[in-house]
């Protein structure tokens, strides 16, 4: 026993030491997931609300140069709409103005990735499938080690036969129960 002791030690060790940095992307991206009901962790949203000279309801391919002229954007522009008589939509690169021809008044939504959040739950999610699966799926695995590992690794009241027995118990019912709990609803 001492000498399995000994395996279940090393590989804990040693596959915890290799884990932490998937560890740390999981559970960071698994907090924003979890909460993605109070915001958007991908991206971060913009609104602002301007004011231009009115250019008045005529033809789009008439109003659409002097619209471009008095917003002076910067970057291209990727395509335009004529929402209704009275509103002009501008797309550009993660932004979208809409210029209400009649009042003057432009409002300019944008979206913008949040840095490290948005690629942190691209591999969380594994939005991008193919080679990040198996890195995935080889996480997972190691995660089973772990656990099983750790079973093995502290012996009398604290151990499977005490304390930890009693914790693990609790960690295999708590997701039983709630399964069972969502089923009731």
């Amino acid at each position: 026993m001492t000498q399995f002791r000994r395996v279940c030690r090393w590989l804990h060790r040693e596959l915890g030491f290799f884990t932490v940095g998937l560890t740390l992307v999981y559970a960071i991206s698994g907090l924003a997931v979890n909460h993605a009901h109070h915001w958007d962790a991908n991206y971060q949203r913009g609104f602002e609300v301007s004011h231009m000279e009115p250019v008045g309801t005529g033809f789009t391919v008439d109003v659409l140069p002097i619209v471009l002229d008095r917003l002076a954007l910067a970057d291209p522009v990727k395509n335009t709409w004529r929402a209704s008589e009275e509103h002009l939509q501008i797309f550009q690169e993660g932004t979208t103005h809409t210029v209400n021809l009649v009042t003057g008044e432009v409002t300019t939504e944008s979206v913008k990735r949040r840095a490290m959040l948005f690629d942190l739950n691209f591999m969380h999610l594994n939005t991008g499938k193919g080679l990040w699966t198996w890195v995935a799926d080889s996480y997972a695995i190691i995660l089973a080690l772990l656990a099983i590992t750790g079973i093995f690794l502290t012996r009398g009241s604290k151990g499977l036969g005490g304390r930890g027995g009693v914790l693990m118990a609790l960690g295999i019912a708590l997701p039983i129960i709630y399964a069972f709990w969502m089923n009731l609803n």
